[in-house]
């Protein structure tokens, strides 16, 4: 890289959110350079359980834009021109205990509601139809048409491969160290390994969001989430779809989270975390006891404090954007369309307004905390 280079967008943050905005503003005919200070996907966009989640996703607007990007994705990942593993056939949630079925009765009836969503409630004798794996001791459930896993190994890398095919630049080992501002205006972002003049930033950083939106002034509220994977050797096929945080992969491994906790920037695993998620996975599926674990490792998710993204233009410095939240995996392909809309025509053709940043401010200004929403991943 030279001391100086050149770019109508520079995207910080090589997870899947920075990768598709990149990879949709090149294809929009921008000239794009997408800066990552490891390798792309070197965080939580490689280290989930690669489920494409819609119906966790509350409240209503957010359910409604994680089932557009879900209906994106099979377009999205033919455009990339790679083999890529997707599979749309729904998750399957369950439960052995009699209060969590009358919420889960309560979740069907509310989610069906939304136009779009066809969630099904069923009783035990139908959830081990769908997977006969099932403990007899599931008394029912639902499934979710709109959910589904997507290999997030590779579609990474194709996106990667996607941006620069349309022109994008991605500069990875590459760390940005400060945001040049002027007369309230973007000018450009200086690096490790240089300056780089640009009218526009987008901050897609995940847990690093609020030390980039700082380099500006900026307070953006989110707490680096540690959650906990587990991934097995391959075993013979034993569930059709997901349940609940318990992925099989075409490979026959298993992908087993999670947990939630704020910590830090700490990603060390720690084992007296891991019981509870691994013995309720178990008991729903008592043949996972003969799985052997073949890696243990430990992510951290960029969440805002009421769990929703912050999709915004900051309107207090000309040319800077912010794209973070949890559920890059789902959002991916809407992502890259709502900002490349945003920059290149000025709009988007959703309504942003509950994720924009100035909604910490007003929940603050009102004294009041914001919401806790379910954890999902």
């Amino acid at each position: 890289m030279s001391d100086t280079q050149s770019a109508e967008v520079v995207v910080i943050g090589g997870g899947a959110r920075g990768c598709s905005i990149a990879l949709f503003l090149a294809r929009a005919g921008v000239r794009v350079i997408l800066v990552e200070r490891r390798y792309l996907a070197s965080m939580v966009s490689s280290a989930n359980g690669a489920q494409v989640n819609v119906t966790a996703k509350e409240p209503d607007p957010y359910t409604l834009l994680s089932l557009e990007s879900a209906r994106m994705y099979p377009d999205f990942i033919a455009s990339l021109e790679a083999d890529i593993f997707l599979q749309q056939e729904g998750i399957l949630f369950v439960t052995l205990d009699p209060a969590e079925m009358e919420n889960l009765r309560r979740r069907v009836e509310t989610r069906n509601r939304l136009p779009g969503l066809h969630l099904r409630l069923l009783d035990g004798r139908e959830a081990r139809e769908i997977m006969p794996a099932l403990t007899p001791d599931v008394i029912g459930g639902y499934v979710s048409s709109a959910d589904g896993i997507v290999d997030v190994l590779a579609l990474l890398p194709a996106m990667g491969r996607a941006a620069r095919r349309a022109g994008a630049t991605l500069l990875c080992n590459t760390e940005v160290t400060g945001i040049d501002v002027s007369g309230g205006r973007v000018q450009g972002v200086i690096t490790n390994r240089g300056t780089i003049a640009t009218p526009v930033v987008v901050d897609a950083a995940g847990v690093y969001t609020p030390h980039i939106g700082r380099m500006v002034g900026l307070s953006i509220p989110v707490d680096p989430e540690h959650g906990h994977m587990v991934v097995s050797q391959p075993y013979p096929r034993l569930i059709p779809i997901p349940t609940d945080y318990v992925t099989q992969l075409p490979n026959g491994a298993f992908l087993i989270g999670t947990t939630n906790r704020v910590v830090g920037y700490d990603t060390r695993v720690r084992p007296g975390w891991l019981p509870p998620f691994l013995q309720r996975a178990i008991r729903i599926l008592p043949r996972l006891e003969q799985v052997n674990a073949l890696r243990i490792f430990a992510h951290l998710r960029p969440m805002p404090p009421d769990r929703l993204p912050i999709y915004d233009r900051v309107p207090e410095i000309e040319g800077f954007y912010i794209a973070v939240g949890h559920s890059g995996i789902t959002l991916a392909p809407i992502t890259g369309k709502i900002f490349a809309d945003l920059i290149v025509h000025g709009q988007s053709d959703y309504d942003l307004g509950p994720y924009s940043l100035k909604r910490f401010a007003q929940a603050s200004a009102r004294g009041a905390g914001v919401p806790e929403g379910p954890a999902t991943a």
